[in-house]
């Protein structure tokens, strides 16, 4: 009988205020602190609440002020976001960080994760060159190579793009004879 030896992830979204940093109108600025496998990594947010009425139990403001509403809110747009990003990241690349949710959600670093989008970005960037350290004439190859391989994908993989995570040996060998016959 097989064993397989599967590590579990630990995934958490806390959000706290810096009391000891209160403005000059009384509001203490909203963080979120996000945890993945002992790694955090903290997000500011625009959102400010008055100190007297967040609850660090709950992680949320208390009543139903036009402060508290906001406040919870945002909480809760932003709890969305990170799940979203965390599954997201997760299904393309196989494994979360804390600094690569972060990232996502402040939009930094987002490199394309599927195989045409990756190719697309590094052909517009290879174009913009031309001129300048290319040359028209390979730009055409790169272009040409892109529409094999987007047929590819499409008639052979059944799929619009295809993540860069499933590519694999069989991938390549089965790419290669497309490209042969």
């Amino acid at each position: 009988m097989k064993t397989t030896n599967t590590r579990r992830s630990t995934f958490a979204v806390l959000f706290y205020i810096n009391r000891t940093k209160v403005r000059k109108d009384g509001l203490c600025q909203l963080l979120c602190k996000v945890s993945i496998d002992a790694e955090a990594a903290q997000i500011g947010t625009k959102v400010a609440v008055v100190s007297a009425i967040w609850n660090p139990t709950t992680g949320r403001a208390d009543g139903r002020g036009r402060n508290a509403n906001e406040v919870n809110r945002a909480i809760d747009t932003l709890t969305d976001e990170i799940k979203g990003h965390y599954k997201r990241i997760n299904l393309s690349l196989g494994f979360v960080t804390a600094e690569l949710v972060k990232n996502a959600v402040k939009g930094i670093g987002q490199k394309s994760l599927t195989l045409l989008a990756l190719f697309r970005e590094h052909n517009e960037e290879f174009r913009k060159r031309i001129g300048i350290d290319r040359t028209k004439e390979t730009y055409k190859c790169y272009v040409r190579s892109y529409s094999h391989l987007r047929e590819f994908v499409q008639r052979k993989c059944g799929q619009e793009d295809i993540t860069l995570r499933s590519l694999d040996r069989e991938f390549y060998d089965a790419f290669d004879l497309f490209l042969r016959t």
